[in-house]
């Protein structure tokens, strides 16, 4: 992408919002894609990399953290446990708390999951330079971080 290109045109002028729909539609579809051989759906590839970043959970923080009502969340947990990519167990200090861990095929398939989205970042990113693409992590990062607080406004406007 040229300087020019890159500052002139439609997209110049279109609202954030919109220019993020437009590249989350491909990437949400170049996901699935990447995700089709594990089996894994974004949510749970979410709960997964949740659970290896932060390491065993209590469930309750797991179901805040992502966003996710008690069932439903018990519902994700099931097809993970008996795919053999999380372990579930008691609190030792309070048996009325479960916690939820990473097993190591979860790690080993978010492993080989990292190397296809890597390659779904090189083709999108492609007109980016290094820095420019240090730079949007970090506001994706700062964006992602906010969500708890952005997406209850607008599910109190809903």
């Amino acid at each position: 992408m040229t300087e020019r290109s890159a500052t002139s045109g439609p997209a110049a002028t279109a609202p954030a919002s919109v220019l993020v729909a437009r590249v989350g539609r491909v990437v949400r579809q170049r996901l699935e894609q990447a995700l089709a051989p594990s089996g894994l759906h974004q949510r749970q590839l979410v709960a997964l990399s949740y659970l290896r970043e932060h390491g065993a959970t209590p469930q309750q923080t797991l179901a805040e953290q992502l966003c996710m009502d008690a069932s439903s969340l018990v519902c994700l947990l099931n097809q993970l446990e008996d795919s053999g990519l999380i372990a579930r167990r008691r609190d030792r200090t309070d048996r009325r708390r479960g916690i939820v861990e990473l097993s190591a095929r979860g790690d080993r398939t978010l492993s080989d999951i990292d190397e296809r989205l890597q390659r779904i970042d090189d083709e999108i990113l492609v007109d980016l330079r290094p820095d420019e693409r240090r730079v949007l992590q970090g506001l994706l990062a700062r964006l992602t971080a906010a969500e708890p607080r952005w997406a209850m406004a607008v599910v109190d406007r809903g």
